[in-house]
């Protein structure tokens, strides 16, 4: 049995509290302590850890062929993980504006379920969808030749970023489109089939050009042709992304050995829950307290959305074995 590695569970223990420090932090306090670098890194590193894992999965299993990669027993594991806890937040949701607020037409419930429901970060529910699509595809391109792969992948990336640009989507559509994100799930697979042999040679210097362009973008006002939505968060900001999770996963391996560490733990591989627990606690909840002094306020915000997260993730892992046992 594979061992776990408790040093991913860290990391994405540590960008879920980042996630909720730049839902609660404003924009102007972000930059001055130079969040692009790392606190706005929370969902790229995210992506990136999903091309990673994913295709530690598809290498454990030996997947080869499309029909292995899109078997439906497959596929279903993978998204009721993702749909059932984005479905109960998103019932709860509904409930909320039929009686609290004004109500709800066909047409805004049908695009509210398939846009995320409400709630910073709703995007990112049907982008991950999106990407567990996508994965097999670029999983077999770089398989095939890993060089060439993540080069041709960063071409084709950047063109179709610059193509919805020319054919103008909306921010609207853009935001819960995939597009912005397709070059860090390639890194994260090129990341996984290459763990043993990283050249720092060229990520080194390929990492602080991507710090050059978030620095720019951010700080100078450098503004390409991909960057009219979501700043920097496009391909050739994602090898200053993979450098961090290099370092996460290298500098130190955790043992899960303490309290502070088993709580990031918990927090890691609950982040999913807790995304959804703050997307709704940002909601319909945070204005309630949004006068407070900002660390009152943030220790709240961390407490509620953590320990929320937290037991939505185990109730929901009780529910799982209870219908396993009785269906044995």
């Amino acid at each position: 049995m594979k061992k776990r590695n408790y040093n991913i569970d860290i990391i994405k223990g540590l960008a879920i509290i980042a996630v909720i420090l730049i839902h609660s932090l404003p924009d102007e306090m972000l930059l001055a302590i130079l969040s692009p670098f790392y606190i706005w890194q929370a969902v790229p590193v995210f992506i990136l850890l999903a091309g990673y894992n994913t295709a530690q999965s598809f290498q454990r299993r030996g997947y080869v062929s499309l029909n292995q990669f899109y078997n439906i027993s497959f596929l279903y594991k993978k998204f009721e993980r993702l749909v059932y806890p984005f479905l109960f937040i998103w019932a709860i949701q509904v409930i909320i504006h039929f009686l609290m607020m004004d109500g709800l037409n066909l047409k805004t419930l049908v695009i509210s379920l398939f846009t995320g429901g409400w709630g910073p970060g709703s995007y990112f529910i049907p982008v991950i969808i999106q990407a567990t699509l996508i994965l097999p595809l670029i999983y077999m391109v770089i398989k095939r030749n890993l060089t060439a792969g993540v080069i041709v992948l960063f071409f084709i990336s950047i063109l179709v970023d610059v193509f919805c640009m020319m054919i103008d989507v909306s921010g609207s559509v853009y935001r819960i489109i995939i597009v912005r994100y397709i070059f860090a799930l390639v890194l994260g697979v090129c990341l996984s089939l290459n763990t043993k042999n990283i050249n720092y040679k060229w990520l080194i210097p390929l990492a602080m050009l991507s710090a050059v362009y978030i620095a720019g973008v951010y700080y100078q006002e450098w503004e390409f042709f991909i960057e009219r939505y979501w700043q920097s968060q496009h391909a050739p900001s994602y090898f200053w992304t993979l450098l961090l999770v290099i370092i996460g996963l290298r500098a130190y391996q955790f043992k899960a050995a303490n309290p502070l560490s088993r709580l990031l733990v918990k927090m890691g591989q609950a982040s999913y829950h807790i995304f959804l627990v703050q997307m709704f606690y940002f909601w319909v909840i945070a204005d309630g307290i949004s006068d407070f002094p900002l660390m009152i306020y943030l220790a709240i915000t961390l407490t509620i959305c953590i320990v929320f997260g937290i037991l939505f993730f185990n109730a929901e892992n009780r529910l799982r074995n209870r219908l396993k046992l009785q269906r044995q």
